[in-house]
């Protein structure tokens, strides 16, 4: 069995407007082409979004290259991505913004320096609560 280990990497994709169907198959196509040469497993929640007809038809057209795990529901404490948005959260607090770019470059740049922390990112996956996708 091939051991699942965290390379440290966070992608992140973000519009101003909600996700769709097909942002959700642009944003796994985006992941399968950033890592082509490997079989990806995404962890994601439940959301009807993940679920839909759209993306289930996306992953049947590519079998085997992207297995998806499902977190059960209401459990934000099993899920890797809210230790990013804690992170994100903190890094922002009691900031001040003139404006309503400002908030939004601020977000981009602390999320740029997160995505060259890659040992902070890997620290996500040892919490002991998540710890169990890569044990």
């Amino acid at each position: 069995m091939p051991q699942l280990l965290p390379i440290g990497r966070l992608h992140l994709a973000g519009q101003d407007q909600p996700f769709d169907n097909e942002a959700i198959c642009w944003f796994l196509g985006k992941l399968c082409w950033h890592y082509r040469r490997q079989n990806l497993l995404v962890i994601w929640d439940g959301a009807a979004i993940h679920r839909s007809q759209t993306v289930r038809d996306w992953l049947h057209h590519r079998p085997g290259r992207v297995h998806l795990k499902r977190l059960p529901a209401h459990s934000p404490m099993l899920n890797p991505v809210e230790l990013v948005w804690s992170q994100l959260k903190r890094s922002l607090k009691n900031r001040v913004f003139t404006s309503l770019e400002s908030p939004q470059a601020a977000v981009l740049e602390e999320v740029d320096y997160l995505q060259a922390d890659h040992q902070r990112i890997r620290c996500f996956f040892r919490k002991k609560e998540v710890a169990f996708f890569t044990d």
